[in-house]
């Protein structure tokens, strides 16, 4: 049996070419003399946008670079030559060293780029890229992490956006508020504009209803038999998260959620061949083992964390957008195994593929996804090689006996 490759959605197609057609804009505007920012993906894009400075998410181009692309290993090898150590988020930083492999035409020259003290690696990262482009860094103090400072209810998947006080520590938060604001002024100062503090409210009440938009498509998407968007297609989809708040980003995902009803109706299959369902506990693409699994298994991997967590991004607010979006700042969502549990059953999943270091034995995530009935596949790796080729065929072997 050979795996068919799956539809491509026309809605996800007019996704793709945005996100290019965005890209050629923010050129011809920098090269019109407008700024243009480069920002972590959590941390401040919603606030550019307010500003009318079109901004670059690093974990979007990183992710263009080493998956759409698939230009890796090639900024891989310049990161190692220049004295650096290869990772997937310093993908951006290694197209600006060696900007004619970079895709799309490579990015223009920003204004400032938004870095964190998430971890010292990231940090140098944007360091090292703002000199590359002979710009500034800001550093902003702390990002999501900070989450672990705080207890944390049972099932907090469920109230993350109508209970966002619950999930983190006031005095952060206040402290959070303080440093955007310190941004704020600064960008005000640096650019010659003022901040739209209505504009950003606008920015904010849309991005609540783009994530509505998005649940309700995941939600059609979980629920049909068979399935009837493949996960590439969802991770491709998941390019207008990149872009949260704007009218085009909105459009962009109402197109999305009413093509999926269509496909949900007519009973389509993304995968002709399922018969089991996975669920991977990862935040990756679309892994290149997906075919030999459907090929000689029927079993098709449905979902993973990012399409749970784009409707995270919304949160209520009453009043203080600024404070919501610090809220969110300081916790999104926590890579606990009990909500990989929620989303595997969710989904209709019997499977959920871990990746874990060799050796690590019982860990947490495999008593919780066990103890709730399902199978636990543990990888060392997210790569199509013999090795995970044959830890995925003994799993699914002893699954189906």
């Amino acid at each position: 049996m050979t795996a068919e490759k799956p539809r491509r959605l026309a809605s996800v197609d007019a996704i793709r070419a945005h996100q290019r057609s965005w890209l050629e804009q923010t050129r011809r505007r920098v090269a019109a003399g407008e700024p243009f920012a480069i920002c972590n993906a959590d941390d401040f894009e919603e606030i550019f946008t307010a500003f009318d400075i079109p901004a670059l998410v690093i974990n979007y181009w990183n992710s263009v670079i080493t998956f759409s692309e698939r230009k890796g290993p090639h900024f891989s090898q310049v990161l190692d030559e220049a004295g650096y150590e290869p990772s997937n988020f310093g993908m951006g930083l290694a197209a600006t060293i060696a900007p004619a492999e970079a895709p799309w035409g490579g990015l223009p020259k920003p204004a400032i780029i938004v870095g964190t003290t998430r971890d010292e690696a990231q940090l140098r990262v944007t360091e090292l890229w703002a000199r590359a482009f002979d710009c500034e860094c800001y550093p902003l103090d702390f990002s999501w992490v900070s989450q672990f400072s705080h207890p944390l209810p049972a099932d907090w998947w469920a109230w993350h956006r109508s209970r966002s006080g619950e999930m983190t520590d006031p005095a952060r938060v206040d402290l959070r508020v303080a440093q955007l604001r310190g941004l704020i002024a600064h960008l005000e100062r640096k650019l010659g504009r003022r901040f739209d503090e209505a504009a950003f409210a606008d920015i904010m009440n849309r991005l609540n209803t783009q994530m509505d938009r998005w649940r309700e498509a995941m939600d059609l998407i979980a629920a049909a038999r068979p399935l009837p968007v493949s996960l590439r297609e969802q991770m491709a989809a998941y390019q207008t998260v990149w872009q949260r708040g704007t009218p085009e980003n909105l459009q962009l995902v109402e197109d999305f959620l009413a093509e999926v009803r269509g496909l949900a109706a007519d009973g389509v299959a993304a995968h002709p061949e399922e018969r089991v369902r996975i669920y991977m506990a990862t935040s990756g693409n679309d892994p290149q083992f997906h075919g030999h699994l459907r090929e000689r298994w029927g079993a098709a991997i449905v979902s993973n964390r990012y399409s749970a967590i784009a409707p995270m991004y919304a949160r209520d607010f009453d009043g203080d957008p600024l404070r919501a979006l610090a809220r969110r700042q300081l916790f999104l969502f926590d890579k606990e195994p009990h909500w990989e549990v929620h989303e595997a059953k969710r989904w209709g999943a019997e499977i959920v593929i871990g990746i874990e270091p060799e050796g690590a034995g019982e860990t947490r995530y495999r008593r919780v996804v066990e103890s709730a009935g399902l199978t636990y596949i543990p990888i060392p790796r997210d790569g199509d090689t013999p090795e995970i080729r044959e830890i995925l065929d003994r799993a699914l072997t002893a699954h189906l006996a």
